[in-house]
């Protein structure tokens, strides 16, 4: 009997160790899983956070760029008031001294004693009158020419900005795409390493992560390119006003030159990681 006892007793001792085994066991697995859930949910949190980020940043970059453009426009805006202040000014400073001259003159005229004044003076205050009115209409007409060409550089300054920054958030998106994809498989890689079974499964991991890792870097660079490439913007050119003066009455005529925004023109080349449709080069 106590043989018998001594047996039962070894046997319901070696089945509570084996138990106790296969809970350890298990326990290590569901340990493993919620490492691996762990990794993936922070790699996930980071990825959000740097989307969130380079958005705002975006954000911030396009505000400034607004308000700048606003800017310019007020400029011109007063510039151009300027401009036709001083066309007015010379409009009127100008007709002031064609009616003291014919004044003048009607004055002279009515002192003769012949009534033969009006032959003469009618003329000239005809002519002199055509010629404030021609010179007026020219001005105008120059100033109004000024305000349509400065709408269209403006206008085309407008869009080719447009254009840039549409190709710089493109470019932008991928390489925000392709680092979320490799920091996914570097998670992956990691969660590999740490189960790793032999040294050389080890060795083909770190090799993997190493090259994942140089192309991390080479995406990181490729967005710093992209960030200070799209930080500038350009500025349409003003050219100088140039008078000319012309005869008839003493009056003169200024000629304004139209300024146009430089074409700006920059190349940009897209950035490819690995080969193919992959972006990870089939890691």
């Amino acid at each position: 009997m106590n043989s018998e006892s001594s047996a039962l007793t070894a046997l319901d001792e070696l089945q509570k160790l084996e138990e106790q085994r296969v809970a350890e066991v298990a326990a290590e697995k569901q340990a493993a899983i919620d490492a691996e859930t762990a990794a993936q949910q922070e790699a996930a949190r980071l990825a959000q956070q740097e989307a969130e980020r380079v958005a705002r940043e975006e954000a911030e970059r396009l505000a400034a760029q607004q308000a700048a453009q606003a800017a310019v426009e007020r400029e011109e805006r007063v510039r151009i008031q300027e401009a036709d202040m001083r066309a007015r000014a010379e409009q009127e400073a100008r007709l002031r001294e064609e009616q003291m001259r014919i004044d003048a003159q009607i004055k002279m005229a009515e002192r003769k004693s012949k009534p033969k004044w009006p032959l003469l003076v009618v003329p000239v205050l005809v002519l002199g009158l055509g010629g404030v009115g021609y010179l007026a209409y020219q001005s105008s007409q120059r100033a109004e020419a000024e305000a349509e060409e400065k709408a269209a550089a403006a206008k085309r300054f407008e869009e080719e900005s447009a254009k840039r920054d549409a190709e710089f958030a493109e470019i932008k998106q991928q390489l925000a795409d392709e680092r979320k994809a490799m920091k996914a498989n570097m998670a992956n890689l990691d969660t590999k390493l740490a189960s790793a079974k032999s040294e050389a499964e080890r060795q083909t991991l770190l090799a993997e992560k190493a090259a994942l890792e140089k192309k991390l870097a080479e995406n990181a660079a490729a967005a710093s390119e992209q960030d200070a490439a799209s930080g500038g913007t350009s500025k349409p050119t003003k050219k100088r006003k140039k008078k000319s003066n012309g005869g008839g009455g003493g009056s003169s005529a200024s000629s304004d030159a139209a300024s146009a925004p430089p074409t700006n023109e920059r190349k940009k080349d897209r950035i490819k990681l690995g080969g193919g449709a992959d972006p990870l080069g089939n890691l």
